[in-house]
């Protein structure tokens, strides 16, 4: 795992910097809470950890049919 340190307004390149697959840009810090800004192609997935882990299980709310109850 890479851990980087970056303040509000700097960029992580994701991929070949000539032809990057992707940027994140810290937008903003309060307190606690980072704002991330995610600029990558449609077709790429970007997911929270934990929308991620539903998704692998199978338990996708999106997916859901107007049939289906809590």
């Amino acid at each position: 795992m890479l851990a980087l340190t970056r303040r509000a307004g700097e960029e992580v390149v994701i991929g070949d910097p000539k032809n990057p697959l992707g940027v994140i840009r810290v937008v903003d810090i309060h307190g606690d809470k980072v704002r991330l800004a995610f600029d990558f192609p449609r077709d790429t997935q970007v997911n929270r950890r934990e929308l991620a882990e539903q998704k692998a299980r199978g338990n996708d709310p999106r997916q859901r049919s107007n049939n289906d109850h809590d």
